[in-house]
C-alpha cells in the first residue's frame, strides 16, 4: 500500500496520544503500526471493523501484538512475495526444466498482483485475485500457479516473516486426472491423419519421427525427448520411463510398439547415452516447435500441439470402446495409489497396440471385451481389400 505521511493523523485516546498508532484522515476504520526496535523498524497497515466506541481500544490490542510479535522474532525481514519466492527457489532441490516452468509461472501469472506485496499485507482476497485471471486455464495450470503461492507463503511462515497462512479452505484445488482430459471430437479421423502427417514429414529424419510416434503412442514430450537408449530394449521389445523423468517418480515399464522399434534401428550413430539429440548442439532438444507447426499444418488440425497426441489417443480408444483402466494405464497414471497397477503394462499394450494398428491399416477387431487380459491373432482380420502394412 503507498505511504502519503499527510493522509495519517495521531490518534487521542484517554489521557494522551497513542505511541506507533496513526488513523486514516478520511477513513477511521483504517490504522497503520510503527514498531522500532533495536533498530528495526516495521510498519503495519490494518483495516478495524469494530464499533466506533471500541475502535482505539482494539488498535491498542493489535498494536501491542504487532509489538509483541516483532520481539519474539516475527517480520523481522519484511520481504515482499517476489523476494521470498526468490529465496524459496534458491534453496529448493528440482531440475533445471522444473525450476523454468515454475519461474515462469511465478513470472507470467502471479507477479503482476502479489509481487510487490509486502508479505504481512497480503490476504485470502489477493490470491482471489490471482486465481480469477487464470479461471479459464487447465486444471492442473491453474492448481500449480496456486500450489506456488502456497509454498512461498509457507516457506514466508517458517522464516517468520508472516505469523499466519492467509489461506482459506477455498484455496484447495484438486484434480481428477480423468477430468482433466479434453475428449477430441472425430478422434479416429484425427489420429490417422497426425499418424499419416508424422510418416509424411519425417520420412527421412526417423529420430523426429520416434519422437512423434511416442507422442502418439501417449507419452509425454519430457519424457520422450530425454529418452536414453539404455531404456530401450530392442530384443524383449520394452522400453522404460525412469522415476526421474516420470510425473509420479515411479518407473514404468511399457511395450515397445513394432513401429517405433522399426524406426529406432534405422536411427544412426552409436546406441548410447540421449537418443534424440539436437544435430547443432548435441544436447538434449530445448524446442521443437517449429517440428509440432509442420505436424499441425500438414495435419489440417489447427488444435494440435504434442500433448494433445495424448487427449487424441485417449479419446481415441474410448471411442473404441477400450476400457477406462486401461486408457489410465497406457497413458501413465498420476494417482501413485492407483499407479501400482500399471507398474508393467505388458499385458495392456497388446490391446492398445492392436486398437491403433487398427486405426492406421484400416484393420478390424472382433470379439473383444473390455476385460480381456490377452488378445489373440484370430480376434484380428484384414478388411477386404486393405492390405497390411
Amino acid at each position: 500500500m503507498p505511504f502519503d505521511s499527510k493522509q495519517w493523523q495521531r490518534v487521542k485516546y484517554r489521557s494522551g496520544e497513542l505511541v506507533g498508532i496513526k488513523q486514516h484522515k478520511e477513513d477511521p476504520r483504517r490504522f497503520m503500526f510503527e514498531v522500532n526496535i533495536k533498530k528495526i523498524r516495521r510498519r503495519m497497515f490494518v483495516m478495524i471493523e469494530v464499533p466506533r466506541s471500541e475502535l482505539y481500544r482494539e488498535a491498542l490490542d493489535r498494536y501491542s501484538e504487532f509489538r509483541a510479535d516483532i520481539k519474539a522474532g516475527y517480520f523481522v525481514d519484511a520481504a515482499t512475495f517476489g523476494e521470498m519466492f526468490a529465496r524459496m527457489m534458491a534453496v529448493k532441490n528440482i531440475s533445471h526444466r522444473w525450476r523454468d516452468m515454475q519461474e515462469a509461472a511465478y513470472r507470467n501469472h502471479i507477479a503482476p498482483y502479489l509481487g510487490d506485496m509486502n508479505l504481512i499485507d497480503i490476504r485470502p482476497h489477493h490470491i482471489d485475485e490471482v486465481k480469477a485471471e487464470v479461471i479459464g486455464k487447465a486444471p492442473a495450470t491453474i492448481k500449480g500457479i496456486i500450489d506456488i503461492i502456497k509454498a512461498t507463503l509457507r516457506h514466508a511462515l517458517e522464516d517468520k516473516t508472516i505469523k499466519t497462512l492467509p489461506l482459506e479452505r477455498r484455496h484447495d484445488i484438486k484434480v481428477i486426472a480423468a477430468q482433466q482430459k479434453t475428449i477430441v471430437t472425430d478422434a479416429i479421423g484425427k489420429f490417422k491423419a497426425v499418424h499419416d502427417a508424422i510418416i509424411t514429414e519425417f520420412l527421412h529424419d526417423p529420430a523426429m519421427r520416434c519422437v512423434f510416434l511416442f507422442g502418439l503412442y501417449g507419452r509425454r514430450k519430457s519424457e520422450v525427448l530425454r529418452m536414453r537408449w539404455e531404456h530401450i530394449d530392442l530384443k524383449t521389445m520394452q522400453y522404460m520411463i525412469p522415476a526421474a523423468h516420470s510425473k509420479v517418480k515411479i518407473d514404468f515399464v511399457f511395450a515397445l510398439p513394432d513401429e517405433i522399434a522399426g524406426t529406432l534401428r534405422k536411427i544412426n550413430g552409436k546406441r548410447r547415452g540421449l537418443i534424440f539429440k539436437n544435430p547443432r548442439t548435441g544436447k538434449e532438444y530445448s524446442n521443437i516447435h517449429p517440428k509440432i507447426e509442420q505436424i499441425r499444418k500438414v495435419s489440417g488440425w489447427n488444435r494440435f500441439t504434442f500433448h494433445t497426441m495424448r487427449n487424441l489417443l485417449a479419446s481415441m480408444l474410448h471411442s473404441r470402446g477400450v476400457s477406462a483402466s486401461y486408457i489410465s494405464g497406457i497413458l501413465g497414471h498420476t494417482n501413485p495409489a492407483t499407479v501400482q497397477q500399471y507398474l508393467s503394462m505388458e499385458r495392456v499394450q497388446p490391446l492398445i497396440e492392436q486398437q491403433i494398428n487398427a486405426v492406421i491399416y484400416g484393420w478390424e477387431i472382433l470379439d473383444v471385451k473390455d476385460d480381456q487380459r490377452s488378445v489373440k491373432p484370430h480376434h484380428i482380420k484384414l478388411i477386404e481389400g486393405v492390405k497390411s502394412v
